[in-house]
């Protein structure tokens, strides 16, 4: 009988680890899918958070612009800084600047009275004739709800979702 010097080797082959190409080719293809599905609503999403962001600060400064004028005893603007409310604002008795707002680049900012000043006087209220202030975004964007800030008899603003009407 014939003996063979043939040993299987001692070790047993390992299958490989990882992804095939046609199976990261076939992920790739999928999330691409998925991101282009997605990527509208995400851009309603982040127009809808920077009118709500936009809002807010208007907001917090026609506050600040009320409580100083409250503290001051005296007259107190809430002033656009350039042509529009979206170059920004500051809130100033004249001498003293209290807040400033910077650029809010595309969003489109508007007064009822297309005044570029908001004063407050001693007694808490507004003395200007503009008391709404209607956020929109800079292009018109179907899904994008504007909001519509009113600043009531008593001085104190006020945010709701919609257009002023």
């Amino acid at each position: 009988m014939l003996v063979s010097n043939f040993r299987p080797s001692a070790r047993p082959r390992r299958r490989a680890h990882g992804f095939t190409l046609v199976e990261l080719m076939t992920a790739i293809l999928i999330l691409t899918i998925l991101t282009t599905l997605a990527l509208p609503s995400f851009r309603e999403f982040i127009a809808n958070q920077r009118i709500r962001n936009a809002s807010f600060q208007l907001m917090s400064s026609l506050t600040l612009a009320r409580s100083q004028a409250i503290t001051q005893n005296g007259s107190v603007d809430l002033k656009k800084a350039g042509d529009n409310w979206n170059a920004g604002w500051t809130v100033t008795d004249g001498t003293n600047t209290f807040g400033a707002q910077e650029a809010l680049n595309s969003l489109r900012i508007t007064d009822s009275g297309g005044l570029g000043t908001i004063t407050y006087g001693r007694d808490r209220r507004i003395t200007t004739a503009a008391t709404k202030f209607t956020v929109k975004p800079g292009t018109d964007m179907s899904g994008v709800t504007p909001r519509c800030i009113t600043i009531g008899l008593s001085g104190l603003p006020s945010s709701t979702v919609g257009d002023c009407s």
